[in-house]
C-alpha cells in the first residue's frame, strides 16, 4: 500500500507533507519534489485530496479504507489504538472497549496497525483508479 507522487507534476509545493499525519513526504531538494517512501505510506490518501498539482496518485495495491469500527467483544480497553490515533477519533475508558467517532475519523487505517487483538474491523474499497488529468 502506498500512493505514488509523479514527479512530472509536483513542482514543490508541500501541502502533501503539510497534510500528511504521518510525515511521510520527503522533500528532494535537487529536484524540488516530493516522493513518498513505500515501507511508511499508510494510504489514507489525505495527500492526494489535498494536492493542488493532481501529483498523486494510488499505487498499483493501493486500497481506500471505507469505514473502520471496534468489535466491542474483542476490545480489551488498552487504548494503543486512541493513543496512536492521528485525528484523536477514538475515545475510551481503559479496561473497556473503545469507540470510533465517524465524524472525526481520517480513515487512515494507521490504528488498524496498531491493534494487537484484532478487534478493529474495516471495509475497503477496490483497487482506485488514478484520477483523470
Amino acid at each position: 500500500m502506498a500512493h505514488v507522487i509523479r514527479k512530472e507534476y509536483c513542482f514543490g509545493c508541500g501541502a502533501c507533507a503539510f497534510a500528511c499525519p504521518f510525515d511521510v513526504p520527503v522533500y528532494d531538494l535537487a529536484t524540488n519534489t516530493y516522493s513518498i517512501p513505500k515501507e511508511k505510506c499508510v494510504d489514507c490518501g489525505q495527500c492526494m485530496d489535498i494536492c493542488p498539482g493532481a501529483a498523486i496518485i494510488p499505487g498499483q495495491d493501493s486500497k481506500k479504507v471505507l469505514s473502520i469500527y471496534i468489535d466491542e467483544e474483542a476490545c480489551i480497553g488498552c487504548s494503543l489504538c486512541a493513543r496512536n490515533c492521528p485525528a484523536g477519533a477514538i475515545t475510551g475508558e481503559i479496561k473497556h472497549p473503545y469507540t470510533i467517532h465517524p465524524e472525526k475519523c481520517i480513515k487512515c487505517g494507521y490504528c488498524l496497525t496498531k491493534c494487537k487483538k484484532d478487534a478493529l474491523r474495516a471495509t475497503f474499497s477496490t483497487v482506485y483508479a488514478p484520477p483523470a488529468i
